[in-house]
């Protein structure tokens, strides 16, 4: 089995407070996949969307061109459940938070990298979490051998796969962790794959997660230290 893991995750790079007017905002790149995020809340809003007990969350999910399709609605769901998840909503009662996700380029592993924007946003506007969101891509290639019967040792892992190893993929899986102990918060995979598959694709997932959490820490004290100068 070729586990191509590529645990070297692309070029990573994360700026906060890119706009104006948010109470926080993040542009977070992965390989060429480019998302920009901003975050409004803890705001006033309508009493008939008002939960007495907590705050409510928005996930407005944009392409880089065009309105949102299908996909992109299924996405803006996914994310604001992990929003849900992870926010301590019960600090802010009747009033809600705003989530733009704004795609600026899609060149593969999508929903992992909005997800990682939307953590670095939240971080940014200081709003209180459980654990800061980590979100890994892994795609499953297999080869068929000219009877179309696959070898054992044809199986191929993708970490943050691109859009290319996306289209060669049989399986693509997409795991969110949280940053202090790793635990799984949600996964969503999409083609066949066995159980052992499934697992592989979790392990190479979560120790990728840990890499990413280093970069987090390392982005956020880059963003201090310029504030203290």
């Amino acid at each position: 089995m070729d586990l191509n893991s590529s645990l070297p995750l692309g070029n990573l790079q994360c700026e906060q407070k890119v706009l104006k007017n948010t109470d926080g905002s993040a542009m977070y790149t992965a390989g060429e996949t480019n998302v920009l995020v901003g975050v409004y809340g803890p705001a006033d809003c309508k009493e008939s969307k008002q939960d007495v007990k907590q705050a409510v969350v928005e996930v407005n999910f944009r392409p880089k061109i065009g309105i949102p399709g299908v996909a992109e609605k299924y996405m803006e769901k996914f994310v604001c459940k992990i929003c849900e998840s992870v926010i301590l909503r019960s600090f802010h009662p009747r009033t809600a938070f705003s989530v733009i996700v704004q795609v600026m380029q899609d060149q593969g592993s999508l929903l992992s990298c909005a997800i990682n924007a939307v953590s670095m946003a939240l971080q940014d506007a200081g709003i209180s979490m459980r654990c800061m969101p980590v979100a890994v891509t892994v795609a499953l290639q297999k080869k068929e051998k000219e009877d179309n019967e696959m070898k054992d040792d044809s199986k191929k892992f993708v970490i943050s796969p691109s859009t290319k190893d996306e289209e060669e993929s049989v399986a693509i899986a997409t795991f969110v962790f949280d940053s202090a102990q790793y635990d799984s918060i949600s996964a969503y995979a999409c083609g066949p794959m066995t159980s052992d598959e499934y697992r592989e694709c979790l392990r190479l997932a979560k120790e990728a997660s840990k890499h990413i959490v280093r970069f987090f820490r390392d982005s956020v004290s880059r963003k201090v230290s310029t504030d203290i100068r």
